[in-house]
């Protein structure tokens, strides 16, 4: 039979309780990164979901009779933070492109038609929303 003194049962009781608060540091990491991760997608779903919402309806307005006509509203903030959104032609983009601004993240879209008088709502610009035309077989756009 094996004898074992005092002090030896304690140093391997403090060695297995080192052991466990190294892997649960560890583990917590590896949650903190992949929650971090997580939350890093919701911001690029949400600027998606909204680059998508507004090409869809550009879509439809491209592909109606003309006379059509339609108001489109836009949140205010997305998640608490401004965007920015560019639709058309403007400096950077070109004529089939919408372009979204947030959370460092820059969504892009192409879109069915030309926008030739493209719009822009700045990060710290009020967005109520665009209206949607067809005049003359041109999807028109102008802010509300």
């Amino acid at each position: 039979m094996m004898k074992t003194c005092k002090a030896q049962i304690a140093i391997e009781f403090v060695t297995f309780v080192g052991i466990a608060i190294v892997l649960l540091m560890i583990f917590l990491g590896i949650s903190i990164y992949y929650l971090n991760l997580s939350y890093e997608r919701e911001s690029v779903q949400t600027a998606e979901d909204l680059a998508m919402l507004v090409k869809n309806e550009i879509n439809i307005a491209a592909f109606v009779e003309n006379g059509y006509s339609r108001n489109v509203d836009l949140p205010a903030k997305l998640k608490g933070a401004d965007y920015s959104v560019l639709i058309g032609k403007i400096s950077t983009s070109e004529k089939r492109e919408i372009v979204i601004n947030f959370a460092e993240v820059e969504v892009l879209e192409q879109l069915a038609t030309d926008i030739p008088d493209g719009i822009q709502f700045t990060a710290g610009e009020s967005k109520t929303g665009i209206r949607l035309q067809k005049i003359a077989g041109q999807v028109q756009i102008s802010k509300l």
